[in-house]
Parts: C-alpha cells; sequence; structure tokens
C-alpha cells in the first residue's frame, strides 16, 4: 500500500498584545489594542481529527495535521487495531468543520475482511486529548492490558546517550518556529538519527514514528526513539507493543512507567538537563551475546 504523506499546515502567525500595553488603557477604551500596537508570532497548529475504523467511528484525538498518514497507522498499530501495513487496504481522508467555525479532519482505515472481523469483537469508542492517552478506557483490563515481553536489546554506551542531549533540537523543524510541540526521534542501533517527528500531543508523536516504522518496514528491535516529553504509562505500551527497544527522554518517568518498562523488557533512559543518564530499566543482553 502506498500513499502520499498527509499534512496540512503545521503553525500559523498570531498576532497579540503586550500586557503592559493594556495599563495604559481607560476602562471606557477596554482591552483593545490599536493595530499598530500589535506583535506577532508562530503558534502551532492543533485540530480535531476523527478516526473511523471501516466507518464504524473509533477516536477523536486532537492533532498537529502533519505527517497524518503515519499517525494513523501508527496509532493503530500501537493500538492493536491492526499488525502489518498491509492490514490496511485505503485510507480516505476529508477535511470539515464544527461549530464555531472549527477546521477538522475525518480519516477512515478500511481494513481487510479479517483484520475488520477481530476489530468488531473488540469495538469501543475512545476520546483522546492532547495531554491524555486512555481516555474511553472502560476497565482496568483495558488500561493495563497484557502485552508479551520484549527480546534482550544490545546495551547503549553513555557516551552516545550524552551526545543524544543536544541533538534533538537539531531536528526540531516546527519546535523551533513555535515551541510548545513533543518530538520523537527516530534513532538507529547504531546511534544514528533516522527522522524526527512532531505534534502537539506526545502520544501522537510517537505514533507517527511507528506508523513510518511500519511504511518503511522497519523492526524497532535495537532501535530507540528520543523523546522531548516525561514518559508515562502510555508510551510505555505502545513501544511494547511495536517492539521498540529502547525509550529516551528528556523528561524523568512515572512510578508506573518504570514498573511496566521492568516487568515487560523495555530499556527506559532518563537524560537531566545537567547530571548523568539514568536508566530505570534495562533489557541489555550480556556482552558478547548476538541475536539469534
Amino acid at each position: 500500500m502506498q500513499h502520499s504523506p498527509i499534512s496540512f499546515i503545521s503553525h500559523r502567525c498570531q498576532k497579540f498584545g503586550r500586557c503592559d500595553a493594556l495599563q495604559d488603557k481607560t476602562a471606557q477604551q477596554g482591552i483593545q489594542l490599536e493595530q499598530e500596537q500589535l506583535e506577532a508570532t508562530e503558534l502551532v497548529e492543533e485540530m480535531p481529527l476523527a478516526i473511523s475504523i471501516n466507518d464504524i467511528s473509533y477516536a477523536v484525538m486532537m492533532v498537529t495535521p502533519v505527517n497524518l498518514e503515519a499517525f494513523v497507522i501508527g496509532f493503530a498499530r500501537s493500538e492493536g487495531i491492526i499488525e502489518h501495513i498491509n492490514d490496511i487496504r485505503d485510507i480516505a481522508v476529508q477535511l470539515t468543520q464544527t461549530p464555531p467555525d472549527i477546521d477538522c479532519i475525518t480519516i477512515n482505515l478500511e481494513l481487510s475482511p479479517r483484520r475488520f472481523a477481530q476489530f468488531k469483537k473488540r469495538r469501543q469508542t475512545h476520546l483522546g486529548a492532547t495531554g491524555c492517552g486512555l481516555c474511553g478506557i472502560e476497565s482496568l483490563t483495558q488500561a493495563i492490558p497484557i502485552l508479551p515481553k520484549l527480546q534482550p536489546s544490545q546495551a547503549i554506551k553513555e557516551a552516545n546517550l550524552i551526545a543524544l542531549k543536544p541533538r534533538l533540537g537539531e531536528y526540531q523543524i516546527l519546535g523551533n518556529k513555535t515551541g510548545a510541540v513533543h518530538a520523537a526521534l527516530l534513532i538507529s542501533p547504531e546511534g544514528e538519527p533516522i527522522l524526527c517527528m512532531e505534534d502537539i500531543g506526545r502520544h501522537n508523536a510517537l505514533d507517527k514514528v511507528i506508523g513510518y516504522a511500519l511504511q518503511q518496514n522497519i523492526n524497532l528491535h535495537n532501535y530507540s526513539v528520543l523523546m522531548s516529553s516525561r514518559c508515562s504509562t502510555e508510551l510505555i505500551q505502545k513501544a511494547v507493543r511495536v517492539g521498540l527497544s529502547r525509550l529516551i527522554h528528556l523528561a524523568s518517568p512515572s512510578t508506573l512507567a518504570v514498573k511496566l518498562a521492568q516487568h515487560y523488557g523495555l530499556t527506559l533512559i532518563h537524560l537531566p538537563k545537567q547530571d548523568a543518564p539514568r536508566l530505570f530499566a534495562s533489557s541489555a543482553k550480556p556482552e558478547g551475546t548476538d541475536d539469534e
């Protein structure tokens, strides 16, 4: 299945006024500023994205509308809806609006008959938000599913970790323009950056990387993803489900994220601003062993 990347506007110019410019305004004038007093800045775009599976509504996510094909593919994979790229027969995209004049996107994934039959057995409606990856879950077993444990992975050198810290910013094209954007940088087993995905939601950024890997037929064993955000439970679950070996974060993880990483054999690393890298969980193989 081949598709061109699905992307819309990622940021736009927004006018604003300085608070100190309001202080001289009279009560009669209110807080309206004259045009010559306004400044402008670039803000990241945020849009509602409604995802349906074979025309059945599944989730509504708030996204930055770039690399959307990779996002919906990665989302479907990390949700367990698909296993392989060939499980998707078609992707249909439509722009729409909802009051009050808010632009929206709808994407319908057309699954193979076999995957769609499996999907219907576990159908549920989700509601996703920018900062939440477990919205719409109805039970504890759904929130904390049992997943296969990961294979042991290659060890990563501390020097390579330290070198990674300043590199994320080099690849944040959107973040360098607007700020307020999460980034996920895919790193090869040799420690080389492959690509960076950005989104207003940290889960979305990781899903975009997962979707890209699926599109490119990349087995994520021994790969790493460096993320600008903290590490939460949902990110661990996504990584484990797709076989990613390492999550590396610039912010500290939650306690449950650490517990799950240790349980599933996911290497979890925090890169503080000043201190040495912190290894919270490791699946590194003993030196001198090779992959079977």
